[in-house]
């Protein structure tokens, strides 16, 4: 494993854990919350593990979407890290 993706792996460690404690007091739909999940998506990606990353970050933008609306911060930021992922991935948008 390159440095790099053991930095990722090792940050993507981290927001698991502050994944699950943000879980523990706030609500899965909070914006600190997607937040976390996006910055994860991306850790993910960083590991390598695209696919995984493209579905956590498409589930995020999902869920962002629906529970605030396209134009809310927290939509956007989801729409960042989709566009982040993919380009990690390889991926051309459609």
């Amino acid at each position: 494993m390159t440095d790099a993706a053991q930095t990722a792996a090792a940050e993507q460690d981290r927001l698991i854990g502050e994944l699950l404690r943000a879980l523990a007091t706030d609500d899965a739909l909070d914006p600190h919350v997607l937040e976390i999940r996006a910055q994860l998506a991306e850790a993910t990606a960083r590991t390598g593990a695209h696919e995984d990353a493209v579905k956590q970050a498409d589930e995020l933008l999902k869920d962002a979407q629906r529970e605030h609306g396209p134009e809310h911060p927290s939509a956007l930021r989801a729409r960042a890290a989709v566009d982040l992922v993919l380009d990690l991935a390889g991926i051309e948008r459609s």
